[in-house]
């Protein structure tokens, strides 16, 4: 048990919840194991019970569908671990203190523990399964930092010690969002990211199909001799670069659908949790305004950032006053794709025609079809920028 013991010390450190070793007695392994087989039948009506009872019930099956946790119905939750030929041992901690997310990470947690457990012991296999619990537990630190809103946390001493990391880092967050992804291993898929950056990285899971890969930032070197060819190329065209590599890569194990977020590097020692809620921020920035892409950078993001973070009813007055008369053209896909590639390439009437492959006299057309139904010309600075804000204003009004 004093590896048991351990982790239950690393645990309590990272979350801050007080919790405790308890091996259960005959008569509560009998209550426990009644609990889960009622927990996993449906529910049925309460049939006048009362609400305070129902809610404990409910409670109860939230827990236990979470992760592999009973609710004994006193406040506690029971989080099963290996008995080694010993009477059931579980871990306890306060259900009012637990999260969902914190459920499930805890019971993923336990449950590598007990298939450890069964498989072929040796010094390798050791090292493999303590690395892979070191990084389970760094991301149940992260998920509570980060629910907590305690984004400039120092990293405890028990991962910086254990996690072979550099001062900076930069960071990528994995988001598989399949409704049925394939299942993915944290050895299968280290195994496959340490192929592609060429050496060792961090990489820690989070919530459920929801990975934190930790790389070296000199990484981005061996891109600088492909791009000799090319002029003012900056960290965030190297790092798209990377990102296309990476979302080929795991596209390739991953059926479906799934994105990427990165974000410059970070110090690792005191900003992790920081850099999570950026990432975090620029993948659901990203999935609302880049509906068609899988690759978001937060330093491609800026306006939209800011326009994300007007509240809802300063949207809807500005939409209304610039909007409101011809919602038409921003549901017209051809308009969209005009005006979305026209901006993308800083309003060159020339370049937007060839990547549309159409006529250029056909591209003043439509511009000037825009300027009649809203009496904005986005040949001009002004106009254009309200024809922007309008625009990606809009797509997260039609998202919702």
């Amino acid at each position: 048990m004093a590896e048991m013991e351990q982790i239950l010390l690393n645990l309590k450190s990272a979350l801050g919840i007080p919790m405790a070793l308890k091996s259960l007695n005959e008569q509560e392994t009998r209550m426990m194991m009644e609990s889960l087989k009622q927990s996993s039948l449906q529910e049925q009506a309460s049939d006048g019970k009362s609400h305070s009872v129902s809610r404990m019930k409910n409670r109860n099956k939230e827990l236990i569908d979470a992760g592999a946790v009973y609710y004994s119905g006193q406040g506690e939750v029971w989080f099963k671990i290996p008995a080694h030929n010993e009477l059931p041992v579980v871990i306890t901690a306060p259900a009012a203190m637990v999260t969902e997310s914190e459920v499930k990470l805890i019971g993923l947690l336990l449950s590598s523990i007990a298939d450890s457990a069964s498989s072929v012991k040796g010094p390798r296999n050791d090292v493999k399964a303590e690395e892979e619990r070191n990084a389970q537990l760094m991301g149940v630190w992260l998920n509570a930092c980060v629910d907590a809103g305690e984004y400039q946390v120092g990293l405890p001493e028990e991962f910086s010690e254990k996690v072979a990391m550099f001062d900076e880092m930069i960071p990528f967050l994995l988001a598989n969002e399949s409704e049925h992804p394939a299942n993915t291993t944290f050895k299968s898929l280290q195994r496959l990211l340490r192929s592609y950056f060429g050496g060792e990285i961090v990489l820690v899971p989070l919530k459920e199909k929801e990975w934190l890969v930790l790389a070296d930032p000199q990484l981005l070197d061996g891109l600088t001799d492909e791009k000799d060819d090319a002029t003012g190329e900056g960290d965030q065209d190297l790092l798209s670069l990377f990102c296309m590599g990476l979302y080929e890569l795991v596209s390739n194990e991953w059926v479906g659908d799934f994105h990427i977020a990165a974000i410059p590097a970070v110090k690792v020692q005191q900003d992790l949790p920081d850099g999570l809620r950026q990432l975090r921020e620029t993948m659901i920035i990203g999935r609302t305004f880049q509906v068609k892409e899988h690759i978001h950078l937060s330093t491609g993001l800026h306006l939209e950032r800011l326009l994300f973070s007007i509240p809802e009813p300063q949207r809807s007055r500005f939409l209304e006053e610039y909007a409101s008369h011809h919602t038409d053209v921003f549901e017209d896909t051809e308009t969209l794709s005009t005006l979305e590639s026209f901006f993308d390439l800083d309003c060159n009437v020339s370049e937007t025609a060839k990547r549309l492959y159409i006529h250029r006299n056909t591209l003043l057309y439509r511009l000037d079809k825009i300027k009649q139904e809203t009496g904005l010309d986005v040949r001009s600075f002004g106009d254009a920028v309200l024809v922007k804000i309008t625009l990606l204003l809009y797509k997260v009004t039609k998202r919702k």
